[in-house]
Order: structure tokens, then C-alpha cells, then sequence
């Protein structure tokens, strides 16, 4: 028998306690992405500029934060993502990313289009700082 000692934090935790992990940060740095160029938004361009980056990076983060919540409730309920499962998942993310940006453009007026791209890009890149947060997850 080993001494509680000699294991480190990511031996004791379990499947779903490392998924969360990883998911919780990529969600929350997408979230904390939106909010910070829309302040820096607010703060070069003003509130147009502002609430055009808030509802393009909103949609997309809202999106993926739903597929997280999904494919977090599955692994908890079935212990295993299919591929299938995946796709569809994926698939509907599209198809909601895609409804939202269509509801921000048609409720904010007047809309900076280069604002509301800027958002999008952003917020989708910030994944990729989850990798850089998450590597001894």
C-alpha cells in the first residue's frame, strides 16, 4: 500500500473531475474573452462597438458552453463519448452559433460588422488557450 502522499492530485481524480477540468477552463476563458474586448470595445470604440463584440463572441461561447453542459451530462450519465454522439453534438453547436449570430444582427441596430467578428474570432481562438492551461491536467 502507497502513502496518500506519493500521489499527486491528478492520480486521485477522477474521469469526470479531469473532463470538467479541461472543459470548465477552455468555457470560462471563452467567457472571460468576451468580456474583456468588450470592455476594451467599449472603452477605444464605444458602446456600439461594445455590444457588437458582447453578441458576437456571446453567441458563440453560449453555444459552446451548452455542447460542454451536453457532453458533460453524457460522460456522467453513459461513462464514454461516441463518436456519434460528438458529431451530433457538433453539428447542433453549428446550427445554434449559427441562429444566434443571426438574432444579433437582426435585434442590434446599429451593428459594427467588423466589432461582431472580431468577437467571433476571438472567442473561438480563446480554445486554444485551454490547451496552454490545461497541459498538466
Amino acid at each position: 500500500m502507497q502513502p496518500l502522499t506519493t500521489a499527486t492530485p491528478d492520480q486521485n481524480a477522477t474521469p469526470l473531475r479531469k473532463w470538467w477540468a479541461t472543459v470548465g477552463i477552455a468555457i470560462a476563458l471563452q467567457w472571460l474573452t468576451v468580456l474583456i474586448l468588450t470592455a476594451m470595445a467599449w472603452g477605444m470604440s464605444g458602446a456600439t462597438a461594445a455590444i457588437s463584440v458582447f453578441g458576437g463572441g456571446a453567441a458563440v461561447a453560449l453555444a459552446n458552453t451548452l455542447l460542454a453542459l451536453w457532453l458533460t451530462l453524457r460522460v456522467a450519465r453513459v461513462g464514454v463519448l461516441s463518436p456519434a454522439a460528438m458529431l451530433i453534438g457538433e453539428m447542433v453547436k453549428l446550427g445554434l452559433t449559427l441562429a444566434l449570430l443571426v438574432l444579433v444582427a437582426v435585434k442590434l441596430a446599429p451593428l459594427s460588422w467588423i466589432a461582431l467578428i472580431v468577437g467571433v474570432i476571438a472567442t473561438l481562438k480563446a480554445q486554444w488557450l485551454a490547451l496552454w492551461f490545461t497541459r498538466k491536467v
